[in-house]
């Protein structure tokens, strides 16, 4: 069993062994799924309620927007289990309005085979959180149906690909500039240090025998030591360590799919947790990173069918 912390390494290897003289990707499958709960609150028998996926052309996704030519597979299922009412709440779909629908079967996933074929490979699927949430439920569901999905599937997971990318621009914006030695060394400020305490000591040798009485009968004020006033004492002190302000704190980026969509459209989010919707917003954040989202999914796309399945008593994620 792999533990949480290996999760990332796995699917490391998993990226270099495939991505090997991999032909690059034709056709992208942007998917969602909706469930009946979270597999952690349900002891990993979370059943699909949801499936929606919609295939463009890896080229459309390279121009930098929406793509025009989509092909689109939609289902609503009956889990035969309890949705939870959280669940509910975000989704919109309950146990009495999917009463009538059919269950996730062998016949679903024929249809599934038959369309994912009827586009040009390579295909590469991609979720929002996918390795640690749709794809292990969606292969579970698979597997119990007897059947399996075409081979040479591949998939990734968009989370990783937008961090990815974010983070490989934050590094070129934030390459660090080389300082002159000359503003670099502190010794101006030495001097000026220098020069203040030589007035001070100069000014106390000035002082008359009635001064010195008088300062010394004074009874000291309270003093209020701000920062600045604690930073200058310990510049003239040399055994007490310079303490540094800082004043940049790391910002938190969320990486939640509406949260991308709106920092990278500036538009609202539409239709969240609607399979369907959510799709559309996936689409829309793969086709503004263009290029760069393509290439990250060239080299790191990995089997589908190397994702391990959900399965009650393991983390989910984990083999």
């Amino acid at each position: 069993m792999l533990r949480s912390s290996h999760l990332c390494s796995y699917f490391h290897q998993l990226r270099t062994i495939t991505s090997f003289n991999m032909p690059p990707i034709k056709t992208f499958v942007f998917l969602d799924l909706e469930t009946t709960g979270l597999p952690h609150m349900e002891h990993n028998l979370t059943k699909i309620t949801e499936f929606c996926a919609v295939a463009v052309q890896a080229d459309h996704i390279e121009l930098g927007c929406f793509p025009r030519v989509h092909n689109k597979l939609s289902f609503c299922f009956n889990p035969n289990k309890m949705i939870t009412p959280e669940s509910t709440d975000i989704t919109g779909l309950s146990n009495d309005l999917l009463e009538h629908q059919g269950c996730f079967s062998s016949d679903v996933v024929d249809i599934l085979n038959k369309w994912l074929n009827m586009n040009q490979k390579p295909i590469c699927l991609v979720a929002h959180n996918g390795n640690r949430f749709d794809y292990p439920i969606l292969r579970a569901e698979i597997e119990k149906t007897g059947n399996g999905l075409c081979e040479n599937i591949m998939c990734v997971d968009s989370i990783e690909a937008f961090k990815n990318i974010d983070n490989n621009k934050k590094a070129v914006e934030e390459k660090p500039k080389q300082v002159p030695m000359e503003f670099s060394d502190n010794f101006d400020e030495l001097l000026c240090q220098a020069s203040k305490d030589f007035e001070r000591e100069l000014e106390q040798s000035r002082l008359t025998p009635v001064d010195v009485q008088k300062f010394n009968e004074t009874t000291p004020k309270k003093q209020i030591i701000s920062d600045q006033t604690q930073v200058q004492h310990n510049r003239s002190d040399p055994l007490v360590p310079l303490k540094r302000k800082y004043t940049s704190v790391r910002q938190f980026v969320s990486y939640k799919l509406g949260d991308v969509y709106t920092r990278l459209t500036s538009k609202q989010p539409l239709h969240v947790h609607e399979a369907e919707g959510d799709v559309m917003m996936l689409i829309t954040c793969a086709a503004t990173y263009g290029e760069k989202f393509v290439a990250y999914a060239n080299e790191n796309s990995v089997e589908f069918s190397d994702i391990p399945p959900m399965k009650p008593g393991k983390r989910i994620g984990t083999k």
